[in-house]
């Protein structure tokens, strides 16, 4: 996949297709693996999501890519931006994107249903305190990779992590977006 991207910096069109062909099933997965945990009025599909995300793939073009972890991060923020740019256009129209945050705060286990521009909003006011708290949730939330999938994206990006760190992070964060979304 490093070849492949490589290769399509460099300007080969044909290795871009060969990438695509790559990674469509995983950057799919991860997509429904977001659109089922997350959206509760689901107006996006996840074919639709990968969709638009290789829309915007030329936008990334020239980014030095190093593994398969750097355009998996890449990957989980665009689809960040995708999701909070259809829910801007869904409440434009009155009608915002409501998705699931599960908050498992307390031992109860329940989700939150708030509209995805407040988590947006409220993940940006983390970033700012707890930068790698955010990265987590956006990872984990936005992204829909897993715990070693996170821990690894982390670990390429320079950020030292483990698998319970990422953990910890994740119900911390969960726990500051919850109360941070109901103060609003």
């Amino acid at each position: 996949m490093t070849k492949y991207l490589r290769a399509w910096r460099g300007g080969d069109e044909g290795a871009l297709e060969q990438l695509t062909t790559q990674v469509y099933s995983e950057l799919r997965r991860l997509a429904a693996s977001v659109m089922a945990k997350h959206s509760v009025n689901p107006t996006l599909q996840p074919t639709s999501l990968v969709h638009e995300l290789y829309l915007q793939l030329p936008d990334v073009q020239e980014i030095d890519w190093q593994s398969r972890t750097h355009f998996l991060n890449v990957a989980a923020k665009m689809m960040r931006n995708i999701l909070v740019d259809h829910a801007r256009k869904r409440s434009a129209l009155k009608r915002g994107v409501v998705v699931a945050l599960e908050t498992d705060v307390g031992g109860s286990d329940r989700a939150l249903e708030v509209d995805v521009l407040l988590v947006d909003q409220a993940l940006d006011q983390l970033a700012l305190i707890h930068p790698r708290h955010a990265r987590v949730v956006e990872l984990r939330f936005f992204g829909g990779l897993t715990v070693q999938e996170t821990v690894d994206v982390l670990k390429v990006t320079g950020v030292e992590s483990s698998v319970r760190t990422v953990e910890r992070d994740w119900t911390f964060a969960r726990a500051w977006l919850k109360n941070a979304i109901e103060a609003n």
